[in-house]
């Protein structure tokens, strides 16, 4: 992966690529994408959200590590999950391949590495942030998405963020 075409990608663009990486690692581990709807279609809505704080809100919910704490729905104040999507989700997380649990605190972590902050430069910090998603995608020897097809979304659009755009479009399983 070459470092200088990923810093031509916008803040929006890098998320959607490291949402990208996740569908690849669903794909590879062949689970049924259905199941993983509205997870996807929650980390797609990066691309198109107004306020950076409604996607952290919902993300922060859904990450398996954060569900899982609770066995009940009311034992937590969920401000965006319902208790039918966390009845799911529990199910649906019970017996998934750890790695699961891994980038999809990645992709919260590159979402919220620009978090309450200006785009300087290159955006080192979500540079980092999906760099070390590459870096997990090849440890565990699972396909890259083409940065080709991200290059569209340039880091000169809105002041690094890049233009809004329906991320659904771009997903390989939900479009």
């Amino acid at each position: 992966m070459d470092i200088e075409q990923i810093k031509l990608v916008s803040f929006r663009g890098r998320v959607a690529y490291g949402i990208s990486c996740f569908e690849n690692i669903l794909m590879a581990l062949k689970y049924n994408p259905n199941d993983w709807r509205g997870v996807l279609e929650y980390l797609w809505e990066f691309t198109s959200t107004q306020y950076l704080d409604d996607w952290i809100d919902v993300i922060v919910e859904l990450i398996p590590e954060n569900l899982m704490e609770f066995s009940l729905y009311d034992e937590n104040e969920f401000e965006r999950l319902s208790e039918d999507e966390f009845v799911y989700l529990s199910k649906l997380y019970v017996n998934i391949d750890n790695t699961i649990f891994i980038i999809l605190r990645k992709i919260y972590e590159l979402g919220i590495s620009h978090a309450y902050s200006v785009i300087e430069g290159y955006g080192e910090s979500s540079l980092n942030s999906l760099q070390k998603i590459i870096f997990f995608m090849n440890q565990n020897n699972f396909p890259l998405p083409d940065i080709q097809s991200f290059l569209i979304y340039s880091i000169k659009e809105n002041r690094g963020w890049g233009d809004k755009f329906d991320g659904i479009k771009v997903s390989k399983l939900i479009n």
